[in-house]
């Protein structure tokens, strides 16, 4: 059976990005409890992103920072700038570029969001293996690195008792010895080694060019490198071997895997009665295929034995650009007038990020898609062809697209 184990994939992850970058610009603010919030007319405004040292407090996401000051009273509340009369993410994708750069210098990256990247190591990993052996791999040059599901030990209580550091010492020196004692399968976990190293090597560079911190995961799949870098953040990495994703399946809650976060990890839950993602393996092929499809369920069927196969796609620019608001209660749209203000600022924003997108990396955006979400979430969404970056033009096309959702009928100003 091909497990794609020849493969090495990592998934980058910028530690509470935004909250790097502002600390950046203000130094101040650096080991301090911090939040990035946007608007402040209702509550002090939204958090979209807390520093570590703020969740230690009890504050997270979502939260209003009037209610975030309560749990946290010295909580530094830095806020996201306004352009167009909305929340301006510029500088923030301004530093994922810088982030991109210093990445795509080691490996094939694909940015997967502002803050996130999958790197495909595995022709970096065999250039370095005709230099090296693991004989030349020592703990110093893995000094941020965990190996998931070492150390390997029989009593429980002897785990508890050495600190987290300690313990992910004792987890390397062992899984080191692991793959000098060559196992059949020690060709493999020697690559995902190697790619720890680099990744090593990947996360000092970013932290020396930019001043930003990350973490990340290592393995043979993106499923498997998304799930290894969440189990030891901030500023740590872990390399997850196929021969501890039995142990971790087990107890791992379907949702929790990437693409099974929505309906269809709801779906896999609901038909077949069962909650980690490990308990699909007493399934048969033939079973999951009748019950989610030729296409999903040999999907699910590797999936579950930790072997996944979609590739890093080198892609270091968004494949859209996009800017949005929302209007919640009271703030709601009522009249065409309303509308069409806030499609024209929309529309603005667009226009000079497009012309910004064309002269830093010569290309043109042909489509143009409108999306509007109304309550009770109902959404619509189309698109025409994007004929020239103007704003007016922009707003007209928008406008004449969404008005057939204005039930009150196009003569009056109502919406």
């Amino acid at each position: 059976m091909d497990v794609g184990d020849e493969r090495v994939i990592a998934l980058v992850d910028m530690d509470c990005f935004y909250v790097q970058v502002e600390q950046r610009i203000n130094p101040e603010l650096r080991n301090k409890p911090c939040v990035v919030a946007q608007y402040k007319t209702w509550k002090g405004g939204g958090i979209i992103a807390v520093s570590y040292e703020a969740r230690g407090h009890g504050v997270s996401r979502n939260m209003w920072a009037d209610d975030a000051r309560r749990l946290c009273p010295d909580l530094q509340v830095a806020r996201v700038r306004e352009a167009h009369g909305k929340a301006d993410l510029t500088p923030y994708r301004e530093a994922s570029v810088e982030v991109i750069e210093v990445m795509s210098r080691f490996a094939v990256v694909e940015r997967a969001s502002i803050d996130e990247a999958y790197m495909d190591l595995t022709g970096s990993v065999q250039d370095r293996l005709k230099h090296m052996s693991v004989q030349d791999i020592t703990p110093q040059q893995l000094k941020g690195t965990y190996a998931q599901g070492f150390p390997q030990t029989s009593d429980p209580s002897e785990s508890a008792a050495v600190d987290k550091e300690e313990r992910r010492l004792r987890g390397l020196q062992q899984w080191l010895e692991h793959l000098s004692s060559g196992g059949q399968s020690s060709r493999a976990e020697l690559c995902l080694t190697v790619g720890a190293l680099i990744v090593e090597e990947m996360r000092a560079a970013v932290e020396e060019h930019t001043g930003f911190r990350c973490s990340a995961g290592i393995s043979h799949n993106k499923v498997l490198a998304k799930l290894a870098c969440g189990l030891n953040k901030p500023n740590r990495q872990t390399v997850l071997p196929l021969g501890s994703v039995p142990e971790l399946f087990s107890t791992l809650p379907i949702r929790k895997i990437r693409n099974l976060g929505g309906k269809l990890g709801t779906s896999v839950t609901e038909t077949l009665g069962v909650e980690n993602i490990g308990d699909l393996t007493q399934f048969s092929k033939v079973q999951l295929e009748q019950h989610f499809g030729e296409k999903t369920g040999p999907w699910l069927y590797d999936l579950c034995r930790g072997i996944e196969f979609e590739p890093v796609k080198p892609r270091q620019l968004p494949k859209s650009i996009g800017c949005s608001k929302n209007f919640p209660g009271k703030t709601c749209l009522a009249t065409q007038q309303q509308v069409q203000h806030w499609l024209h600022q929309l529309a603005l924003e667009l226009q000079e990020r497009l012309n910004k997108d064309r002269d830093m990396n010569g290309r043109v955006a042909k489509q143009l898609t409108v999306g509007i979400q109304q309550a009770g979430d109902r959404s619509f969404s189309r698109c025409c062809a994007l004929v020239r970056y103007d704003a007016v033009k922009m707003t007209s096309d928008s406008l004449a697209i969404i008005k057939s959702l204005n039930t009150a009928g196009s003569h009056q100003e109502a919406w």
